[in-house]
């Protein structure tokens, strides 16, 4: 009844509701002569003897401890559309007839066989949730489109990472670089593939930027005006031999030369920037400066990915600035071999996205998150894919609005209730309530987007392996 092109209500045989629940899958088989499959998103149940608010001898029955009458009761469900069953799944353009029979599919059948016909490349991940032996179909084409993973703390994203992502990566014959932001979710678990920050060597641009932000910037309210300390600064990062030359040795160098180069500035400014430069010395560490004196340089982390298959960069005790400045370094590496027309066939996993791209970006962040745009809008041709794992979706908790629209698959878990009007944006459209996705058990996500073969979001699971 109520049916149209996309959605019906079912009404149930007596007794069937007790096996029947949200998220089955049915089919249809429609009046026209097609075969539809759909699934179930809503569920109703009435008893016109029991209404609240009113009084009926029905209601009085029940108030004196009687059980009311089932003869006046009804189970009905609401299923949408996922597509007409044909050479390939297809679009359902005709009106659901409202007298068509609906059967769920036994256990030993598996519905997953009818989204993934007609595809050209097809791989598998997790599990229709309930149904381990229902693997669920990637459309491979879409990989490179990039992935998004959102879930509250606890809702199984580096589980997700571990043993559904990374695997799919691997099979494909994808190599993977994760940036483990805590240390904790990767680098314990694939400890011959993990390298530390103080073994890289970042690029001179990103060394110096991650000391300008240790040095405050030189006190200079915003540094990327263009004023003569800093740019001698990073004139002097960009020319010299300074990886070769201890902390004192560095600092003596560095004043040296940049005073060289004020003292041929004719500004007004000249002197402050000097006295700026002295006062901004004193105040830098000695192992901020170690930190950027790596010498794994970002071409060998990229071969040792490749050679390895699975690299993890595990940025644990390290400073924010850092941990981007590493990030920022292989990004602008890999920008640069894609631009030059070469596909890179990597995968690059980062976790704690909001770290990288806020929503609203400052300093080193808003280089990160412009690079992250131009990866995801070079990968989708040079074989680059970003997977974007994140606690929100959008606002402060999540990942800025314009890295977002580049992810094109979605993995939701259990939302954080200031994402509420986010996620509805993405699932109510779908039948998904959002009060069921705040409940989610841990481990269970709607696949949604350009890689699930069907036009609507998929409740998955898996099995941890190992």
């Amino acid at each position: 009844s109520d049916s149209t092109e996309s959605t019906a209500r079912v009404i149930v045989f007596e007794g069937k509701e007790k096996e029947t629940s949200v998220e089955d899958l049915v089919l249809i088989k429609n009046m026209g002569g097609e075969e539809i499959i759909g699934v179930i998103r809503e569920g109703l149940g009435i008893n016109e003897a029991l209404k609240a608010g009113e009084y009926r001898p029905g209601v009085a029955y029940t108030k004196k401890g009687g059980v009311p009458s089932s003869s006046r009761e009804v189970f009905d469900f609401k299923i949408f559309s996922i597509g007409k069953i044909g050479d390939r799944l297809e679009q359902n353009l005709k009106v659901i007839a409202p007298r068509s029979e609906v059967y769920t599919f036994d256990r030993d059948e598996n519905p997953m066989k009818y989204l993934s016909k007609g595809l050209e490349e097809v791989a598998y991940i997790g599990y229709y949730a309930g149904h381990k032996t229902w693997r669920i179909p990637v459309n491979v084409a879409f990989i490179p489109y990039h992935i998004g993973v959102f879930a509250s703390t606890g809702g199984g994203k580096s589980y997700l990472a571990r043993h559904v992502l990374i695997p799919l990566l691997r099979e494909l014959k994808y190599d993977v670089i994760v940036f483990d932001w805590k240390g904790r979710d990767y680098s314990p678990y694939f400890e011959g593939n993990t390298i530390g920050l103080k073994d890289i060597a970042i690029d001179a641009s990103v060394a110096a930027d991650y000391l300008l932000d240790k040095m405050s910037f030189f006190g200079i309210s915003s540094y990327r005006d263009s004023n003569a300390l800093i740019n001698a600064f990073k004139e002097y990062m960009e020319d010299s031999e300074w990886r070769n030359l201890g902390f004192e040795d560095f600092k003596a160098d560095l004043k040296s030369k940049v005073e060289k180069v004020l003292s041929e500035d004719e500004s007004r400014y000249a002197k402050s920037y000097l006295r700026k430069l002295e006062r901004s010395l004193r105040r830098l560490k000695e192992a901020d400066f170690l930190e950027v004196c790596g010498r794994k340089e970002s071409k060998d982390i990229i071969a040792e990915a490749h050679e390895k298959h699975l690299l993890i960069i595990n940025m644990v005790k390290a400073a924010s600035p850092q941990k981007l400045s590493i990030f920022l370094s292989i990004a602008k590496y890999l920008k640069e071999r894609m631009e030059g027309d070469e596909n890179v066939n990597l995968a690059l996993l980062i976790d704690e996205a909001p770290q990288y791209a806020p929503f609203q970006p400052k300093g080193l962040q808003e280089d990160t998150t412009e690079i992250i745009k131009d990866l995801c809008a070079l990968g989708r041709s040079y074989g680059l894919v970003i997977i974007l794992l994140s606690q929100g979706i959008a606002g402060d908790i999540g990942i800025n609005a314009a890295v977002r629209r580049n992810l094109n698959t979605q993995f939701f878990g259990s939302i954080h209730p200031l994402d509420i009007e986010e996620a509805s944006k993405w699932l109510t459209p779908y039948g998904v309530k959002i009060e069921f996705l705040l409940r989610l058990p841990p481990g269970h996500f709607y696949f949604a987007g350009k890689m699930n073969p069907a036009p609507m979001p998929l409740l998955m699971s898996f099995e941890l392996k190992g």
